[in-house]
């Protein structure tokens, strides 16, 4: 693979606004080396856009945003020295990527990472047409850039830029991330497209990639993007949007193809991986690096017995059910002394195991979503006042609750007001796709309420900070070095 970098050596990130001269593109050019087959692209595509065996997560940060999370001290140095990196993330510090760049250089520049796995896409398709091989392995890797690329923008808006759906933002106007479509390079500084102009171009590549990965992606292995994965994202995404009928739709082709959920009361031993994408029924499409899950902040310090810097908050496990087996099989049980007692504390995400292969995924699309999303649809549609609509919400979160709820103990939900079975349902999704990457843009999509953190990194200082409804932290800022790079960059507010 070592042999198609070079051309991704000479791809300036517009989006940084590096400048590149002529005078070294021509002297650079004499090394250039193209793929030259599909075979080859399908190599570059493999390490350069995907995220599957990179070390350097995409970002690892994301549930320390939320109400999922708790933190705790502990005056052991490793517990110290993360609850220090990661405190900007967790008390929402507007300079929080350049901060942890700061500590790390390599890893969590949020910006960069995307965009420079977005260039990788781009790469593909600005090549795709060129190389040798059938228009079925070309229309195939076409298919995937454009999905995998839409998922990139979709996160980016998502943390950079307002929410699309909410009463407190406007995405017509509102500023969203740069759309970086080509490889090509370019000295012109990239100005930033609105909300409304990145979801445009998101629903654009997804749409295009749908019909491409039907006809040519059925072989797909479950790592890479697929037509069931690309109709998953598009679910999210109109959901987002608050249109509830194109959700819906892209809800039931995704059930259609993939409608089983893992049986959890079938599972035996509580280290069975729930999304291992190899052997789970309801993983769509297995992404990002495996190894994050043992240098996550949740991870805590190798042999010191006492709780992880930040670990899943205790409001938060109490308000699953004692018969919920997601309890067992959705955490970690960390061991810790609390006195003269070793107990067990909830820490990190047991969903995604590193146990069974070396390329196991660290996080996934799974059809739980699916269910989920169609119920939600639903629901907006029965607060609208359509009649039939709450009887199928119910029954999605039902189908979705029968299998995670101990036999014995499982009854289904009757909730009649479209209202509180909507407070019902944000709860649930809450417990189904929690350490996923969901609880923070759900958070914000769904009113940006009030949250509060607390934080200690000094023995007896203890900081509470608090972030306000529809407050602007809910958007974070745009890096410095981003900004520096690029003088067409605007700051949020």
């Amino acid at each position: 693979m070592k042999k198609y970098f070079k051309i991704l050596a000479l791809i300036c990130l517009t989006i940084n606004a590096v400048s590149c001269k002529k005078g070294f593109l021509e002297e650079s050019s004499q090394d250039l080396v193209r793929p030259t087959t599909t075979a080859a692209l399908n190599q570059l595509m493999t390490g350069e856009a995907y995220a599957l065996t990179t070390t350097a997560p995409l970002n690892d940060y994301l549930d320390l945003l939320t109400d999922d999370i708790q933190s705790n001290y502990n005056a052991n140095a490793t517990i110290v020295t993360g609850l220090n990196k990661y405190a900007p993330v967790f008390t929402w510090d507007r300079k929080m990527i350049d901060k942890l760049v700061e500590v790390a250089p390599t890893g969590n520049n949020t910006w960069y990472n995307y965009y420079n796995r977005i260039k990788g896409c781009n790469v593909v398709l600005d090549y795709v047409e060129g190389v040798e091989g059938t228009q079925a392995e070309k229309d195939n890797l076409r298919g995937q850039a454009l999905a995998l690329r839409s998922y990139y923008y979709f996160v980016l808006v998502n943390l950079f830029g307002k929410p699309y759906y909410s009463t407190a933002t406007n995405p017509t106007t509102d500023l969203g991330v740069p759309i970086l479509l080509t490889a090509d390079v370019s000295d012109a500084p990239m100005p930033r497209a609105t909300v409304k102009e990145v979801y445009a171009q998101i629903e654009k590549d997804l749409l295009t990639a749908v019909p491409l990965l039907d006809a040519n992606g059925q072989s797909n292995h479950v790592y890479k993007f697929n037509a069931t994965a690309a109709k998953l994202l598009l679910s999210r995404v109109y959901l987002y949007m608050g249109n509830w009928d194109e959700s819906l739709k892209y809800s039931d082709l995704v059930i259609q193809a993939k409608p089983t959920l893992q049986q959890y009361n079938s599972v035996i031993g509580t280290l069975f991986p729930i999304s291992y994408g190899a052997t789970s029924p309801e993983v769509i499409w297995g992404y990002g690096s495996s190894s994050e899950l043992t240098v996550m902040p949740l991870a805590g310090a190798a042999g010191v017995a006492a709780k992880a810097g930040f670990t899943v908050s205790e409001s938060f496990i109490n308000t699953y059910e004692v018969a919920d087996l997601r309890l067992t099989y959705s955490f970690r049980n960390t061991a810790f002394i609390d006195g003269s007692a070793i107990v067990s504390y909830k820490s990190g995400s047991a969903k995604y195991s590193t146990a069974n292969t070396t390329i196991s995924n660290g996080k996934a699309f799974r059809t739980a979503e699916a269910y989920l999303n169609r119920a939600e649809a639903y629901i907006q549609k029965a607060i609208a006042g359509d009649g039939s609509a709450l009887t199928k919400a119910l029954a999605d979160i039902n189908y979705l609750r029968s299998n995670r709820i101990k036999i014995a103990n499982y009854a289904p939900i009757t909730i009649t007001d479209p209202q509180a079975l909507f407070t019902f349902y944000k709860a649930e999704r809450r417990r189904e796709l929690c350490l996923e990457d969901h609880r923070w843009f759900d958070l914000r999509r769904w009113g940006m309420s009030e949250m509060t953190h607390t934080i200690q990194v000094v023995t007896g200082v203890v900081q509470t900070v608090t972030l306000n409804q529809n407050d602007s932290r809910y958007t974070l800022d745009v890096p410095a070095e981003a900004l520096k790079r690029n003088p067409s960059l605007v700051q949020n507010p």
